[in-house]
């Protein structure tokens, strides 16, 4: 075996190791040399992100069994799938846009959408000057390491020229086999079609697209993840977010990013490396970033508990699906508690997880199901301080499965447990006494981000799928809703039809976001602009039920209404 494993890895050396199956990618936060620090290594390589992260890629064959104590949770890159599942004049959005004055439409602004690329041969990208579209990363395809560390740059220049061709795609091989990308970057910044009733929210924006390449198997096979699922390395965003910023300074434009993936690993707390590098970027001057707050909110994937002083146990109730072929569960407890933990199969056999077997694997075996479990117990995980165990089920018998859980110090504390996302475990397999709150995917559980929620703007109605609030440490998402129910948005191959999804919400508030810039810095009103002051002044002016209070847990501070923000500043 090891034989074979070092044939392939040497058939695939020209093969940059962040598209190579044969090596596994770690995220490291680092300070100095980090090349240095790993020295010759067989095999090792180092590539960086910024100047406080980057990824470490091993050979497979080196690394042994991947386990999250041994390796720890927040090295492993977590994967991330899509968020999706009239509204422009429901955000004040077409006022400003036709407004005698304003004129708000994007100009001198860039829009950036890291997701599944984009069909840069729609019209809806294009204009009198050729396409809007600045340039396109590609991850997933073979490039020469010399403009960015894997795949492949294709610049505007390189867009007009395949546009003018017989064939494009001969000339710039990059497509979106998805559409979800394609989707976003319309929403935000797509053209005006009357004839079709479309317009972006910021239609003169440029465009920085990033085609995030596909997630290595060995991570979907660690996380028991579907084959065939759309799922994007954390890293990988991460890179691509670095490279939009890059070019967005070069050409010293604003930037409004935006994020419509999700995951729910995690403390959902904001301690994600994904999501504390949103927090990082979102720091500087002229850059905002709007994220999907996730469509986990009716799935039954999240259960809460509390333990008390007088009631010191609890129990969750797991329904595992007949066709379920495995899945993983994270549990979460807040600190200082010591938590007990037992597993208890459909058939009533109860097996107890051990708090002190350090990096051990623990594996449960049943006597009367077949299942296996595996169980790594983290007693202080590195990243939030808390209590994480991690749950992998292995050919899992269906029926009812119990979760037993026990304070050892009789503290008052909170503990939750999440399963993965929709698309990522079988819809029969959920929790029978769930809670929707607490379940915002990250990165939308970053603190400096713009996290949006979605809802029919045709009655203002919540989207019933939409993730809730907040986060499990307090902080406030989402932030904002906007419209993402039904909405009408280019398809592939030219077409146009309805979609929903709090992805859908994000990239209209990230061309919000372009509007907002034009007004402060292109047209130097306020010059400093920061992400901060796109969340503060969208929030402000968001518009509020009398009924409610604010910010609540499903609509964080309102509706978003960008022309009420700007009679606020009148």
């Amino acid at each position: 075996m090891e034989n074979k494993d070092a044939g392939n890895l040497g058939m695939q050396e020209s093969v940059s190791p962040a598209q190579n199956e044969m090596y596994a990618d770690f995220i490291v936060k680092y300070m100095g040399n980090f090349q240095e620090d790993l020295g010759d290594v067989p095999g090792f390589s180092f590539q960086k992100i910024n100047g406080i992260y980057g990824v470490v890629y091993a050979p497979l064959t080196e690394i042994g069994t991947l386990n999250i104590n041994t390796y720890s949770y927040s090295f492993i890159p977590k994967c991330y799938t899509h968020m999706d599942l009239g509204s422009l004049s429901a955000s004040g959005i077409t006022r400003l846009q036709e407004h005698p004055y304003l004129q708000l439409k994007g100009s001198g602004t860039a829009v950036a959408v890291v997701d599944s690329g984009i069909d840069y041969r729609n019209p809806v990208f294009q204009n009198e000057m050729g396409s809007r579209i600045l340039c396109i990363w590609d991850q997933t395809l073979e490039g020469d390491g010399k403009e960015v560390p894997y795949g492949r740059v294709f610049w505007k220049k390189d867009i007009d020229q395949a546009l003018a061709s017989r064939n494009p795609l001969e000339m710039v091989p990059s497509v979106d086999t998805d559409g979800h990308g394609t989707r976003m970057a319309a929403i935000a910044a797509g053209n005006y079609f009357p004839e079709e009733n479309f317009s972006g929210a910021a239609p003169e924006a440029m465009l920085i697209i990033v085609k995030v390449k596909p997630a290595k198997k060995y991570l979907r096979e660690f996380y028991l993840f579907p084959a065939e699922a759309e799922l994007f390395q954390e890293n990988d965003i991460m890179t691509g977010m670095d490279f939009a910023v890059r070019i967005a300074n070069d050409r010293r434009m604003p930037l409004s990013l935006c994020l419509g993936i999700g995951s729910s690993q995690g403390a959902h707390i904001g301690k994600n490396p994904l999501s504390l590098y949103v927090d990082y970027i979102s720091q500087y001057s002229l850059i905002s970033v709007s994220i999907a707050a996730g469509n986990e909110g009716a799935a039954r994937h999240h259960y809460a508990g509390r333990l008390t002083d007088r009631e010191n146990q609890a129990s969750a109730e797991l329904r595992v699906g007949n066709k379920e072929p495995g899945f993983t569960m994270e549990f979460w407890g807040e600190p200082p508690e010591i938590y007990n933990l037992s597993l208890q199969s459909p058939t009533g056999e109860i097996l107890d997880i051990s708090a002190s077997l350090g990096e051990m694997t623990q594996e449960l075996s049943f006597v009367f199901v077949e299942t296996r479990v595996k169980v790594n117990y983290v007693s202080i995980e590195r990243q939030t301080g808390y209590t994480l165990v991690y749950f992998q089920f292995i050919q899992p018998a269906p029926g009812i499965w119990r979760i037993f859980v026990r304070g050892r110090d009789g503290q008052n504390v909170g503990f939750h447990i999440w399963l993965p996302v929709q698309g990522l475990i079988s819809e029969e397999t959920y929790f029978l006494e769930p809670s929707p709150y607490n379940t915002v995917t990250a990165p939308g559980d970053s603190l400096e981000s713009i996290t949006v929620t979605a809802y029919q703007y045709r009655d203002n109605s919540l989207y019933v799928q939409a993730s809730r609030g907040f986060m499990p440490d307090g902080n406030v998402v989402p932030q904002v809703a906007a419209p993402g129910v039904q909405i009408r948005v280019p398809q592939l191959n030219g077409l146009y039809g309805n979609a929903s999804g709090t992805s859908l919400s994000a990239a209209q508030t990230a061309g919000a976001a372009a509007l907002l810039f034009e007004w402060a810095v292109i047209r130097g009103n306020q010059p400093y602009f920061t992400g901060s002051s796109v969340k503060n002044y969208i929030t402000r002016g968001a518009e509020r039920e009398e009924r409610m209070q604010y910010p609540n847990r499903d609509w964080g501070f309102g509706r978003m209404d960008l022309y009420h923000t700007f009679e606020l500043l009148a």
